[in-house]
């Protein structure tokens, strides 16, 4: 269905279209390998027009957010155009989930299943792309399917060739081009068809394979022969490319019978040899990949039946924010449904929603950050949240989504919003308890919650339950420590922010640092929480006697603190009542009050406590929310990430920082050969020297402030272990770095330990990262492992 093009579609530009035009009708398709959807214009003089006005007929898949049926969110429909508005196909797409692109179809089609049934395979489509792409091969091809399906054939000449690998084709042999034209027959000037193997030899040209260390590894392999024998190859790839402590079971070794068996996919004769490009194409394939490990993101069903507290949340904070915390603060500020729709499609497990009393007695309740006369921003309607949260909740992952509420509404916008959930979510929502899940522990026994399996495409709420004493004032979310009552020092971007937040009036300042009191939950509300309960602190109390409380209490329990408490329980040397309490009931973490400018704290300290959910701003794509994504997307990106043994063992006592029991150090070696594609880059100065940085997140030896604000903080820690090298090229499609081996010696955690990888060019500016777990990296011995990006 979504390679053939037999459904028929209308072009819709908002304001400018009516069905009666024929030259927008168009047929939509998928590649068949894939890595576009594209579109192609019944007209032919329309896509003409369009070809030479360069306007883009496709969208990459893995720049998809999303795709959508049904009326457009995006803008209102006119009343001639209501009557197709169930007909109508949304793809949702950008570089980033606060610079979206909206692109809508209308299906011409009688059949409103069908669309359904498009609509979802695009989506299932894209999320497999996204996840199981990473190979070398895909990105090379990915760079070429818009030129080659831009006039609808599997074909590409050498012009395309060049433009795509090297603009400055200077730094490429004569020799080396006059290959590629016989691969490409330039003489006759006819477009050739591109397949996998021919793509391969041109990447050998390209990347100067004869005297490569590629070549020479090979070599190895064969023995100084033209060939090698599969058995070889195999042996190697048994040898050196899989890690021996790796669990069997689940990172299956390379057997003869699969190398066969792709090999044939790709193919290449069925005979016993392995040549150069065979060789080529299995180091460039998905199979092997770049550093990163397909097998290992994928969803371990089996994992997730323990109690949810037993597992790391992807969380997120002041979800509905798209830009600052205050209209006040410099940039933009807004709250905005999307957000909403973004967070949980990305695999978010638990968004907030900060409920308000609307201004008209009579409507519904609003979300927004604060009173609008103070914080400046915007409402929105909580039905209209909920919609998207029903429409978004478990499009990508099947289990609990959980919504915490902060309550500031009355007692009858109370009783609305209860409604409201009850109409709109209906049975997604657990309204009482499991019967194997009682909510109150018995015999002096510990709570048990249910397990995140035996809780799927279910809507759980967090909030306070009634009580029957009036609850003391609180500080937003139960936060303990003030910016300005913390002996930390800042760093210089943290004191930057502080400073401009001084600047803030004092009326500005007290809306996000004073007492803000919680309403007292109504009767209707209190019924319907059970397993997320908030848990109430006693303002008389210190941290650890708090957290004591907690613990001790009967009740499933969600203890919410901001980012500094763990810090000045570290300072008092009270942090073991943070690891016991999340040992058997569950903490969110969530940024201070005073980051106005939607910045976050790095996450790596709460998750060495055993905190569940540590909320971050997403809608800042900064070091620390990759390191976040780099964590869940693990697991086939469901949101859920099981805490490793010794966060889970009650007997086990971690020190942070200190000492990790029953752990060994492994060393880990890391190699970065080659960088590819940077000769594409649109402007001069990125195109000039490179440099790499290699930085391990891991446990560092000392606490500084500097580690807990950001992965890339003081080079003096193990947070910054980095080198630096010079690229031998300065302009070519693949740039070759200076043979260098980065050595982590010490690394304590397996479970939780990450690498980042940076590309700074010549003025030392960070222009491309990633960062991965360790333990979704492909390995290798020996100098072996062909890692490239």
């Amino acid at each position: 269905m979504l390679t053939s093009g037999e459904l028929r579609f209308f072009k819709y530009e908002d304001g400018t279209n009516s069905m009666s035009r024929l030259d927008k009708l168009v047929r939509l398709r998928i590649d068949p390998k894939p890595y576009i959807l594209y579109w192609r214009f019944k007209d032919k003089m329309v896509f003409k027009a369009k070809e030479i006005a360069k306007e883009k007929n496709y969208l990459y898949l893995e720049r998809i957010y999303d795709v959508r049926v049904g009326k457009p969110t995006d803008f209102e429909l006119g009343e001639h155009e209501k009557s197709y508005e169930r007909n109508f196909l949304t793809v949702v797409s950008g570089t980033s989930i606060t610079s979206l692109k909206y692109t809508h179809f209308v299906y011409l089609g009688k059949e409103e299943k069908t669309l359904h049934e498009f609509a979802n395979l695009l989506f299932q489509t894209v999320q497999r792309v996204k996840r199981e792409e990473h190979g070398l091969l895909y990105h090379f091809k990915k760079k070429l399917a818009p030129k080659m399906y831009a006039a609808f054939t599997p074909r590409c000449i050498e012009e395309d060739i060049i433009r795509v690998f090297d603009k400055h084709k200077k730094h490429t042999t004569k020799t080396e081009w006059t290959a590629i034209s016989k691969l490409l027959s330039v003489k006759s000037r006819q477009n050739v068809e591109i397949d996998d193997r021919k793509l391969v030899k041109i990447m050998m040209i390209l990347m100067k394979f004869e005297g490569s260390r590629l070549e020479s590894i090979f070599r190895k392999i064969s023995e100084e022969e033209p060939v090698a024998r599969k058995s070889e190859f195999g042996d190697w790839l048994r040898k050196s490319q899989h890690d021996h402590r790796l669990n069997d079971a689940r990172f299956n070794q390379m057997t003869d019978k699969k190398i066969d068996s792709l090999i044939e996919s790709w193919n290449y004769s069925s005979d016993s040899s392995i040549t150069p490009q065979i060789f080529c194409h299995w180091m460039a394939s998905d199979e092997c990949g770049v550093a990163v490990a397909s097998p290992r993101m994928k969803l371990d069903v089996a994992s997730m039946r323990e109690p949810i507290n037993r597992y790391f949340i992807d969380s997120s904070h002041n979800t509905y924010c798209s830009g600052n915390q205050m209209v006040y603060a410099l940039g933009h500020c807004s709250a905005d449904v999307e957000m909403y729709r973004q967070a949980l499609l990305a695999g978010c497990r638990c968004i907030e929603l900060d409920v308000w009393d609307n201004k008209d007695k009579d409507g519904d309740p609003v979300i927004t950050h604060g009173p609008t006369a103070v914080m400046g921003m915007n409402e929105i309607g909580l039905v209209e949240v909920c919609e998207a949260i029903r429409e978004c909740a478990f499009k990508s992952t099947p289990y609990p989504l959980i919504l915490s509420i902060e309550n500031h509404l009355g007692r009858r916008q109370q009783g609305k919003m209860v409604q409201i959930f009850r109409h709109v979510f209906g049975e997604m929502m657990l309204t009482g308890p499991l019967h194997d899940y009682p909510l109150y522990a018995r015999d002096g026994n510990d709570v048990v919650y249910p397990s995140p399996e035996s809780l799927k495409h279910k809507i759980l709420i967090k909030a306070k339950k009634k009580k029957f004493e009036k609850p003391e004032a609180r500080f937003r979310e139960d936060s303990s420590l003030d910016l300005s009552q913390t002996s930390i020092d800042l760093t210089e971007d943290e004191a930057i922010e502080h400073e401009r937040f001084n600047e803030l009036t004092e009326e500005q300042r007290k809306a996000q640092l004073v007492q803000l009191p919680e309403e007292t939950t109504c009767s209707e509300l209190s019924e319907i929480i059970n397993y997320m309960q908030a848990f109430e602190s006693n303002k008389g109390l210190g941290t650890a006697a708090n957290l004591e409380n907690a613990l001790t209490d009967p009740t499933h329990f969600i203890v919410s603190a901001d980012e500094n408490t763990v810090w000045s329980c570290l300072k008092n040397n009270t942090v073991d009542k943070v690891q016991n309490l999340n040992k058997s009931k569950i903490m969110r973490i969530y940024p201070k009050a005073s980051r106005i400018y939607s910045t976050n704290y790095n996450p790596m300290i709460h998750w060495l406590t055993g905190a569940q959910m540590v909320a971050l701003n997403i809608q800042t794509m900064c070091a620390n929310m990759q390191l976040n994504h780099a964590m869940f997307e693990r697991n086939g990106g469901c949101g859920y990430v099981r805490k490793p043994d010794w966060l889970r063992s009650r007997s086990v006592q971690l020190k942070p920082y200190i000492s990790i029991p029953f752990t060994i150090a492994f060393t880990v070696e890391v190699e970065v050969i080659s960088a590819y594609f940077l000769s594409s880059m649109d402007t001069e100065k990125y195109r000039r020297r490179s440099t790499v940085t290699v930085q391990l997140f891991d446990v560092p030896d000392q606490i500084s402030k500097e580690d807990q604000l950001s992965p890339t903080g003081s080079s003096s820690t193990k947070f910054d272990t980095c080198n630096r090298r010079r690229a031998r090229e300065e302009i070519s499609f693949v740039t070759n770095y200076e043979r260098h081996v980065y050595c982590f010696d010490k690394v304590m955690l397996n479970d939780l330990s990450f690498i980042q990888f940076n590309v700074h060019n010549e003025s030392g500016s960070v222009f491309a990262q990633r960062i991965l777990h360790i333990d979704t990296m492909n390995n290798g011995n020996n100098g072996l492992s062909i890692d490239s990006f």
